[in-house]
Formats: structure tokens, C-alpha cells, sequence
């Protein structure tokens, strides 16, 4: 049923149609009409295809920033300039303990090793050298290449206590330097004397390569 606002249908008589005709201006309009309706018509397909290719450029860009979750050791080569092919390793030892590594061959045939940590707790490093690729066979460097805060453990490792950079910063670290000489291997584990907590890659302790 047709409402009460409803209009009804304007009849036009034959002059008023004939001169609107002569005037030539409501065809012109049409035909401006038409053809802006095509263009438009022309460029919704490319504008959908171009929406298309965001979002699967989206999802794409969302599913490669997913992380599988931490892995214990990661290693990634880099070239600083120098032709110094510096490596580093990064150690998620808990939810809240992360140690990264970086470490390379000097131009003076030293091995330059730094160890960093940003935390509050209190770590140390407990490390030595072995003369095979496997890790086995620890060994002490000469005392004169001690890093600072390090005390002798056994006849065959030493332990390093991670130093705070400022009373301000929760930033600790290591830095050991030592010719390479014979050294193929440097083995270390991680060590909270106050809890007497050990991180030693499930027993297998962790190794850097450094032949």
C-alpha cells in the first residue's frame, strides 16, 4: 500500500517536453551520467583487487611476524666492515633470564667475547677452553688473560662474575679477551651462586667454536 507522502507522477505536457528537448541539456547530462557511472564501474574491480592484495599482503606480514617461542641458542653471522666476521648467540635460560653473546677472531688473531645480560639478578659465568672441536677436556688460559672478578674453580675452570655497568643500569656483562693460540672451543655454563642455580644446557653445557 502506497503512503500518504507518496507523489504522484508529474505529467509533463508536450511543450514543456518539447522545449526541454531543444535545449539539449537533460540528454547531455545523461550521457556525462553514463559515462562517469562507467568509469566508475571500471575502477571498482581494480579497486577490489587492490583490497584483496592488502589483506593477503596483511595476513602474509601477520603470519611471518609469528614466533614459534624462544629457542635456546641462536646464531647469526655478520659482517661489521672490518672484515671481522663477528657471530652472536642468544640464551633464553628462563621466562625472565636472557644472556646474548657476541664474539669474533681480532685482527691481532685475539678472541674477543662479550657477554651481556639485562637483569637484576646476580650472574656468573663459569667457563674454560679445550684444545678439540668437542668441548671435552677443559682447560684454563694463562692468568694473565684473567677478565676482571674472576676467581679459579678447579684446575680446569674459572668463574667470571657479571659486572653492572652503572649502580643505575640493570645492563651486566662479561668481556674476556685471549690470543687464540691452540684454542679451538670456548665452554661455559651459567651459575646464580645465591640460589645455587645452574644453566647448563641440560647438561651439555654450551660451546662457541672458535676455529
Amino acid at each position: 500500500m502506497a503512503s500518504n507522502d507518496e507523489q504522484k507522477p508529474v505529467e509533463l505536457k508536450v511543450e514543456e517536453v518539447g522545449v526541454l528537448q531543444e535545449k539539449g541539456q537533460p540528454e547531455e547530462e545523461e550521457e556525462e551520467e553514463v559515462e562517469q557511472n562507467e568509469e566508475e564501474e571500471q575502477n571498482e574491480p581494480n579497486q577490489n583487487n587492490k583490497n584483496e592484495e592488502q589483506q593477503e599482503n596483511d595476513n602474509n606480514d601477520e603470519e611471518e611476524g609469528e614466533e614459534e617461542g624462544p629457542q635456546e641458542i641462536r646464531l647469526v653471522k655478520q659482517d661489521d666492515g672490518d672484515d671481522e666476521n663477528k657471530q652472536t648467540a642468544e640464551h633464553q635460560l628462563d621466562n625472565e633470564l636472557k644472556v646474548n653473546v657476541e664474539w669474533y677472531i681480532t685482527g691481532n688473531n685475539d678472541v674477543d667475547i662479550v657477554f651481556k645480560t639485562l637483569s637484576k639478578r646476580k650472574l656468573w659465568l663459569h667457563w674454560g677452553v679445550s684444545q678439540g672441536n668437542d668441548g671435552n677436556n677443559w682447560s684454563r688460559i694463562d692468568k694473565s688473560f684473567y677478565p676482571a672478578l674472576t676467581n679459579e674453580f678447579n684446575d680446569f675452570a674459572l668463574q667470571t662474575e657479571f659486572s653492572f655497568l652503572n649502580e643505575d643500569d640493570l645492563e651486566q656483562k662479561v668481556h674476556i679477551r685471549f690470543p687464540k693460540g691452540h684454542v679451538h672451543t670456548f665452554n661455559y655454563v651459567f651459575l646464580e651462586k645465591e640460589q645455587d642455580r645452574w644453566y647448563n644446557n641440560n647438561k651439555q653445557d654450551y660451546h662457541l667454536n672458535i676455529n
